[in-house]
């Protein structure tokens, strides 16, 4: 029951109460008398709000000395705690009865009235009870601070006051989080009597910062409804720590980093920790740092006063450690400064082929003034002596401060290359680089490829090539093998090895005893074959022995068939041409022509014709112009043929028509047999008889010619007259005939 229900309930009882005493059935005094008393009509306290008129009007009794009810008597309404009795007179009616309507006082409490009639009064109360809720305020629990995730100290509270500020009890208030994220226990309280509600309790959320609670009166028309209550959260014991800044820069070896390393330390719930101590250590890179003790700020932030690199290009790291909260690790590439210097990092001092790479392309190293590498600085490659080229010779120095060219193509000629890598601003470098020849691929005669020399002896010119590359150059260090190929000869140093020039030759080459082709062969492996050739003469006539022409058999007068030929060798028994040879007859009466004759290339000497005397014996020297020769001279016989000599013929009488057979033969002066055939012999009838015929023709003469043996046979039939027939039997070149008579009946 609200306070207004029960001050309504209040007045209506006393409202019963007095209309009761005015039916009790006591009559009205119309004498006027004094007051003797004055009572209310009822003995129930009453109540109502504050500053409100009570349902029921105020009735007091009068009753005079004589305890009768007394009418017309002047009531007076006084009252007390702020409250208005209207009227604040009234005179009793018939019933004794004054009536006034009372308003409470604004003051939350007891009231009081007074009526008085005459030199009586009477006294009775009624409550003030609050009037409804019309404005709610804070009582406590308000700015605090307390850490994240746990209760303020004070649990917020409130007051509920009617429109006269008197606190209302029973008033429903609402506690709710409006920020912050926290919560509340006891949320939802009753005023006390003193129109206070306090919440449970405010556990504030896990963010440090400002939150809020409301405390709302669940009724309409509440002034400044609701009250808002705010508390600061702080962070709670450092837990975790996180880098604040990057934790990965670059800058130059020995300066310092353009962001100071800095961490962050939280609670367990993220939030920033002020106060918390960190330290910072340089652990690698050899740098240095100021400030290395901090304290975290507001924002839980600790920064290192400075951090420099260290000289050496690289990593570097720094090790923040915040006490109970871990550590946070920071890295820094030291990078090298300005390109200082350069120096060779590869590829001098090589050697290589001409016209060919080097192995080892030339490479540089760029440095900064620490020493530390310098990457993406641009370096140019140039040739400058021998020659030789380099390719892509621009080139830029990578993260270890290298630059290599491209490659380095020697001279064609062989000797010292020079390579220079330069850049702007720093020193020069220079690369060596000897050429030596090319893989061989050439091998030629160095010497002369054709010679002659006597057979047995050695060469003037002994043979030797020349290696050369696919450019010209002489190669040295090749091996050559040298070998006699033909003729027999015999070589000394047929290993050899070519020279800084090139050449490899042997030491000597003897010919082979024969007269005739020699020949040595060069051999180098990969390499084409290089022959030379020596021609083996003979050498000074040292033997003679005859050819052709011994023993011949020829006509008297008559060149003999063969001519006598000699042949003239040195002392291994090679032909030797040019050598003087005279052929002479020594007997026998007969002739030369050509008796001086040089031998030709077989050695060979011939006398132009021998013309065969009329000796039984003829002779014929052939001598060579010399000394110490064997043999010499070489002496040739032949029998001349110069006699015909009657072997057998038909003699006696033969009959007419007969056949007559004549035999013969050539013999020499001395009257030996001269076998020599093929001589023509004519047999002629010269004297006696009559003319006949040979063989039924009318012929006087018969020919024929000697066989091997040097014999000939006639053989012929004779026609005619009867008688004696003389013949005669000559041939050509022959000195003598011979005669016979054949006689037939």
């Amino acid at each position: 029951m609200s306070n207004q229900q029960r001050g309504r309930f209040a007045v209506l009882i006393a409202t019963v109460a007095t209309l009761g005493l005015s039916a009790c059935g006591e009559t009205t005094v119309n004498a006027p008398l004094a007051a003797g008393s004055v009572a209310t009509t009822g003995a129930v306290a009453l109540t109502g709000a504050v500053g409100s008129t009570l349902t029921e009007p105020v009735r007091v009794t009068v009753r005079s000395t004589d305890n009768q009810l007394l009418s017309g008597a002047t009531v007076t309404f006084t009252v007390t705690n702020g409250g208005v009795a209207d009227p604040s007179s009234a005179v009793t009616d018939a019933n004794g009865v004054a009536t006034t309507r009372w308003t409470l006082g604004r003051t939350a409490g007891a009231n009081s009235l007074t009526a008085t009639s005459g030199t009586v009064s009477a006294t009775f109360t009624a409550t003030g009870g609050a009037a409804k809720a019309a404005a709610v305020s804070g009582v406590a629990g308000d700015n605090q601070s307390a850490l994240v995730g746990s209760a303020v100290a004070a649990a917020p509270s409130v007051r509920v006051l009617d429109a006269f500020n008197n606190p209302v009890e029973g008033v429903t208030v609402t506690f709710t989080v409006l920020s912050g994220g926290g919560r509340v226990t006891g949320g939802v309280v009753r005023t006390n009597a003193t129109g206070n509600a306090a919440v449970g309790s405010w556990i504030l959320g896990t963010a440090v910062g400002a939150q809020s609670l409301a405390a709302r009166v669940e009724e309409s028309g509440v002034s400044t409804n609701p009250i808002v209550f705010t508390a600061t959260a702080a962070a709670g014991a450092a837990t975790q720590s996180a880098a604040a800044s990057v934790t990965t820069q670059t800058a130059v070896v020995g300066t310092f980093v353009a962001a100071p390393p800095s961490v962050r330390v939280t609670d367990a719930n993220g939030n920033p920790v002020t106060g918390a101590a960190v330290a910072f250590a340089v652990t690698s890179g050899g740098g240095t740092i100021v400030g290395n003790a901090q304290l975290t700020n507001a924002q839980g932030i600790a920064t290192v006063g400075s951090w420099l690199l260290g000289t050496a290009a690289g990593a570097n790291s720094l090790t923040a450690v915040a006490t109970g909260a871990g550590s946070v690790v920071f890295a820094a590439t030291g990078t090298a400064g300005s390109a200082t210097q350069m120096a060779v990092s590869a590829g001098n001092n090589q050697r290589a082929q001409v016209s060919k790479t080097v192995a080892i392309a030339p490479a540089v190293v760029v440095r900064d003034a620490l020493g530390n590498a310098v990457g993406g600085v641009t370096v140019t490659f140039t040739a400058t002596s021998g020659g030789g080229v380099a390719v892509a010779g621009r080139q830029v120095t990578d993260a270890t401060g290298i630059a290599t060219v491209g490659a380095w193509f020697l001279g064609e000629t062989p000797g010292t290359n020079t390579l220079i890598a330069s850049s702007p601003g720093l020193t020069s470098v220079s690369f060596t680089a000897a050429a030596d020849p090319g893989r061989p691929v050439s091998m030629t005669a160095n010497s002369s490829v054709s010679q002659t020399a006597p057979a047995g002896t050695p060469i003037g010119d002994p043979p030797s090539v020349i290696i050369r590359d696919a450019v010209g150059n002489a190669v040295s260090g090749v091996s050559v093998t040298f070998a006699v190929a033909s003729g027999g000869g015999a070589v000394i140093g047929s290993l050899a090895i070519t020279n800084a020039s090139g050449v490899a030759s042997i030491t000597l080459w003897t010919l082979g005893a024969t007269a005739g082709a020699n020949s040595v062969v060069a051999t180098a492996p990969g390499l084409p074959a290089v022959t030379f050739n020596a021609t083996g003469t003979a050498g000074v006539a040292a033997n003679i022995v005859g050819v052709a022409g011994f023993n011949q058999i020829g006509l008297q007068g008559t060149n003999v068939a063969i001519r006598p030929s000699v042949r003239v060798t040195d002392v291994n028994g090679n032909n030797v041409s040019g050598a003087l040879v005279t052929f002479a007859v020594a007997n026998g009466g007969g002739s030369v022509t050509t008796p001086s004759v040089v031998t030709d290339a077989t050695g060979i000497a011939t006398v132009g014709s021998w013309t065969l005397g009329g000796g039984a014996s003829n002779q014929l020297t052939a001598t060579v112009t010399g000394s110490s020769i064997t043999n010499n001279p070489i002496t040739f016989n032949a029998q001349a043929a110069s006699q015909v000599q009657l072997v057998s013929a038909s003699t006696g009488p033969i009959a007419a028509g007969g056949t007559v057979t004549v035999v013969v033969r050539l013999t020499d002066g001395g009257g030996a047999s001269a076998a020599l055939s093929g001589i023509p012999l004519t047999l002629a009838i010269t004297t006696g008889g009559t003319a006949g015929t040979f063989n039924g023709a009318s012929n006087t003469s018969v020919q024929t010619s000697t066989d091997v043996n040097g014999g000939a046979t006639f053989t012929f039939v004779i026609t005619g007259a009867a008688g004696t027939r003389n013949f005669t039997i000559t041939g050509g070149g022959l000195g003598s005939t011979t005669t016979a008579t054949i006689t037939f009946n």
